[in-house]
């Protein structure tokens, strides 16, 4: 008896935090039109749209117009997969879904045994332009790619036109807003959501409530006008960082970047004097860790790689650092 009570806390708390992060998700909708070679609907078709990252699948069946939506689902790379009795199976990959901007993948099959597959490639796009809305985003691979001053995603943010300010040269680890204008508003008109979430304390200026560890960041989206009115709680622009989700397989890193002051060269006018032929001290540490993968439990309810999954990350970051100064005084009399 306590063994099941146990397992029933551990379950509500897991729902518990499902309905949580549901209502401050970043998912979005994909729907599309599933037709035939002369361009005619095709309804009843079965349509399949799989994760690649954890496996998880969705599914839904065309109406009477060859129309389909799927809700809720998050961003990431999706292969699609149609079946329709008397076509060929139809399987797109490689469709990029972004947060929060729903996505139309539709397909034409071609007349044929369902045992026969047509494999199609696609491309996406990482310049928002639906319903007016101008912004960017910037990808995974990008994040990863690009060498970041203090691994702070919101600065990522600099990388599109019409964003100016936010100065990374001094690793200035304050959980403000970037000092960003966007679009020439003042920078505490800009809104910083984490996955959905609001991300900043509007008692305090539109201080920022935390940082997002970038190993850990899924993509930034960069929204500068036109958006929606669900997005709200802003006049300049958003800032919207979506983390990323955990995957069928493990996944670990761990990192550190560094600056010593043994590493450095003096400058020209503190090796002038005897007394500064030295680099000043100058010591920086950002260190941490992330780990993903599948959470199943053998012999038990959850044996499924693909249903339940967990993310975890953690950063540091410390240092030291002392610029002398030279003064004249007066002499005492």
């Amino acid at each position: 008896m306590n063994r099941v009570r146990l397992w029933a806390v551990f379950l509500g708390v897991f729902l518990l935090m499902a309905f949580a992060a549901y209502a401050q998700s970043d998912n979005t909708n994909v729907s599309g039109a599933i037709t035939d070679p002369s361009g005619s609907a095709i309804p009843n078709a079965k349509v399949t749209l799989k994760n690649q990252a954890n496996g998880l699948t969705r599914e839904a069946t065309t109406n009477e117009s060859g129309a389909y939506s799927i809700p809720t689902i998050p961003s990431g790379m999706s292969t699609l997969a149609v079946e329709a009795s008397g076509f060929k199976k139809y399987e797109s990959k490689d469709n990029k879904v972004d947060a929060n901007i729903p996505a139309n993948i539709s397909a034409a099959l071609s007349v044929g045994a369902l045992t026969e597959t047509v494999e199609v490639t696609a491309t996406a796009s990482l310049l928002q332009t639906e319903s007016g809305t101008l912004g960017k985003i910037v990808e995974g691979k990008q994040i990863s790619d690009l060498q970041l001053n203090g691994r702070n995603a919101v600065f990522l943010a600099q990388l599109k036109p019409g964003v100016r300010g936010g100065n990374t040269g001094g690793f200035n680890f304050s959980l403000g807003t970037g000092g960003f204008n966007i679009n020439g508003a003042r920078s505490q008109e800009t809104l910083i959501t984490f996955d959905g979430a609001v991300g900043i304390r509007t008692r305090s200026n539109g201080e920022s409530i935390g940082t997002a560890d970038l190993d850990n960041v899924a993509e930034v989206q960069i929204l500068t006008a036109g958006y929606g009115a669900e997005y709200g709680r802003s006049s300049g622009g958003q800032i919207r960082v979506v983390t990323k989700s955990g995957t069928s397989r493990f996944h670990g890193s761990a990192y550190e970047y560094f600056r010593n002051d043994v590493l450095d060269a003096n400058t020209w006018s503190r090796n002038r004097n005897t007394a500064t032929a030295f680099a000043p001290i100058n010591k920086f540490n950002q260190f941490g860790f992330n780990v993903s993968g599948p959470i199943y439990i053998p012999k038990t309810f959850n044996t499924d790689k693909n249903k339940l999954f967990f993310t975890y990350s953690e950063e540091w970051a410390k240092g030291a650092r002392r610029r002398p100064t030279r003064a004249w005084f007066p002499p005492s009399v």
